[in-house]
């Protein structure tokens, strides 16, 4: 099992997953490049709009992988290699057979197919075909994930990162040899799918030289009351799973149903973008979960509620630097990397920008909740959420266009997730009220707010005429509102904690250095 300390296994999840996923954003925006020259828009429609229709697929996961996951914790600090086989052999049983469900289902939504895309793009290849390769790439993974689960509740989620994106790494440069000598894209499909397939091989394979015992499950299977306790926490996770699917899977397919493919090309050279930095950013804060639930699991309040406000302050410094950099700098990259014509409306831009924040700044909240396994409480409140975002993101998209589904989404978050989960986590965890996080919340609202006053007028200043004057604006911009917020901010104890806690990280790792 894990030796190292929380902290040790937080920094190297950490940077393991940010130097693979910058390597890889780097590699898909050339792929995204070639992709359009070659391919054009109605293509990257189609990419996204069948992405998304998988990702509501993935409801019938339940939530089960959380549930079982939360469920390892406890065993994996007390080395029980007995309980974790059981527990281990039931998550195997189980996605297999959620493997077989999405498949299905999957399969039953081709004959729909026609009436979900407003404009049926001119292409040679059957989009039909193009589903199914889809499907069966989204549904490899279930059955090899119970492999992969016990090293990430270990707190070795960089081994499944690193090898992941080192497979990916490969994936995307072999597509674009692909793209650019045959422009075949059912080959470039077909690629993505046997990656897919070869990393969970291999990821399964490494499992099992990590934990041996993974060879033999034997036939032992967990109690009846262990069971019933997971289901418990799988009954509110499954209405939790499928809510969150629902408001994060929907956006792509209303731009496609009520704006067209052409326009969902145009968002999705946006999303490419915002979904990297949102994959950079989870690998730097998805880090902390496995240890979180480690913390829990030891019981200690007091130490939880100082990590889960430092997290928390965490979280907004990072979220302030981006979302400044982000509506500031958005139209200006996308214009130099593929022109004008490819340009969405500053308002649109803030749209996408405010639900991206909204979305990344209840990560703190989000991440005690499932790590101290209360799923059961305010367990309909995704359901609002997302019955809440369809609704109110199709009526606004038909008075302010594509900006009014984001800010259909921005409104079901902040109504239900952005004050429950924390909620849950000060009453259920803290045994506390949640308001301070509400203030707290607030006033980091207003302190960004601050420092973007003096980045905008900055932003007007230098015009990013080519790459170079733009990093040069984006690093002047990075450096102005991280200072602005910590300037802000540096009498909380909050800034004092985290700075004191960069200092015992540094000087520990200096003395490794030096041994």
């Amino acid at each position: 099992m894990n030796e190292k300390t929380r902290t040790d296994n937080v920094i190297r999840n950490m940077g393991v997953g940010t130097i693979f996923q910058i390597i890889s954003l780097i590699l898909g925006f050339v792929s995204r490049t070639i992709f359009i020259k070659i391919l054009g828009s109605e293509y990257l429609g189609l990419n996204s709009l069948f992405t998304n229709i998988l990702t509501i697929l993935s409801f019938a996961e339940l939530g089960i992988g959380n549930a079982i996951v939360f469920s390892m914790y406890k065993p994996l600090a007390e080395k029980d290699t007995s309980k974790l086989k059981k527990l281990i052999r039931f998550y195997k049983r189980t996605y297999t057979t959620i493997g077989l469900i999405v498949l299905s289902l999957g399969l039953l939504i081709i004959p729909f197919i026609p009436s979900i895309i407003n404009d049926i793009p001119n292409i040679k290849e059957s989009i039909y075909l193009i589903y199914v390769l889809f499907l069966i790439d989204t549904s490899i993974s279930y059955f090899f994930s119970y492999k992969t689960a016990i090293i990430s509740a270990d707190q070795r989620n960089y081994i499944v990162i690193m090898y992941t994106y080192i497979f990916k790494i490969i994936q995307i440069i072999v597509q674009l040899i692909i793209l650019y000598f045959t422009h075949e894209y059912l080959l470039y499909l077909i690629l993505q799918l046997l990656t897919t397939l070869t990393t969970n091989i291999y990821l399964a394979h490494k499992s099992n030289k990590m934990y041996p015992f993974l060879k033999d499950l034997g036939k032992e299977s967990i109690k009846t009351s262990e069971r019933k306790k997971i289901f418990t926490n799988v009954k509110a996770l499954f209405i939790y799973k499928f809510s969150s699917v629902i408001l994060n899977g929907t956006d792509s397919i209303l731009i496609s149903k009520y704006l067209g493919l052409v326009v969902l090309g145009l968002y999705s050279n946006y999303y490419l973008l915002i979904n990297a930095i949102t994959q950079i950013v989870g690998q730097v804060l998805n880090a902390f979960t496995s240890s979180v639930g480690n913390l829990i699991a030891h019981d200690n309040k007091e130490k939880s509620k100082e990590v889960f406000l430092e997290l928390f302050y965490f979280v907004m410094i990072i979220y302030n630097t981006l979302c400044i950099c982000l509506y500031l700098l958005f139209n200006d990259f996308v214009n130099l990397w593929l022109g004008k014509d490819y340009l969405l409306s500053s308002f649109v831009v803030l749209s996408i920008v405010l639900s991206f924040f909204v979305n990344g700044a209840q990560f703190a909240g989000f991440t005690f909740r499932n790590a101290s396994g209360n799923f059961n409480h305010f367990k309909f409140a995704p359901v609002v959420a997302a019955v809440l975002n369809v609704i109110v993101s199709i009526v606004l998209a038909k008075y302010m266009g594509l900006a009014g589904i984001f800010f259909g989404t921005v409104i079901a978050r902040l109504v239900t997730s952005t004050w429950i989960d924390p909620y849950i986590t000060y009453k259920y965890v803290f045994k506390e009220s949640g308001l301070e996080y509400l203030f707290k919340y607030l006033k980091y609202v207003i302190l960004i707010l601050i420092s973007f006053i003096p980045c905008y007028f900055l932003a007007n200043i230098i015009k990013s005429t080519n790459f170079i004057i733009f990093i040069l604006k984006g690093i002047i911009l990075m450096i102005v509102s991280f200072i602005m917020f910590i300037l802000l901010t540096f009498k909380t104890n909050e800034y004092k904690d985290l700075k004191g806690r960069l200092k015992f990280i540094i000087s520990n790792r200096l003395r490794g250095c030096n041994k």
